[in-house]
């Protein structure tokens, strides 16, 4: 991956983290106080919905900030399946991924085949 490759996916990564900085900044000025000091009444329905939009929002960013790490390793953008280099699209795409779409999608074909076992 060349540098100038490898710093428009660090563009479009940081460009994701800055959108959920965002997001959570209004999720926090949604779930916090009101303007008496109070807490907030929800109803419990929305108020899970938002405490599971959170946790799969902090997941996310936690994601993104170690794949800022990883983008400084030399095996970065390599297919830890068959070791070719993985196609910037698909970087792009899908920032976290370790494998080319081609070995991918055998992973997910053999993780159905041994799914259709299990159900049978």
């Amino acid at each position: 991956m060349t540098a100038e490759q490898l710093s428009r996916l660090r563009e479009v990564v940081e460009a994701e983290i800055q959108d959920i900085h965002a997001a959570l900044e209004q999720w926090r000025a949604c779930n916090g106080l009101d303007e008496n000091g109070r807490q907030r009444v929800e109803e419990t329905a929305v108020r899970m919905l938002h405490q599971d939009w959170k946790h799969n929002t902090d997941r996310r960013m936690m994601e993104l900030l170690r794949l800022l790490g990883r983008m400084e390793e030399e095996d970065f953008g390599v297919c830890q399946e068959c070791g070719e280099d993985i196609s910037l699209r698909r970087l792009e795409l899908v920032p976290t991924t370790a494998f080319c779409a081609v070995c991918m999608e055998r992973l997910e074909q053999k993780e159905q085949k041994l799914a259709g076992r299990v159900a049978v």
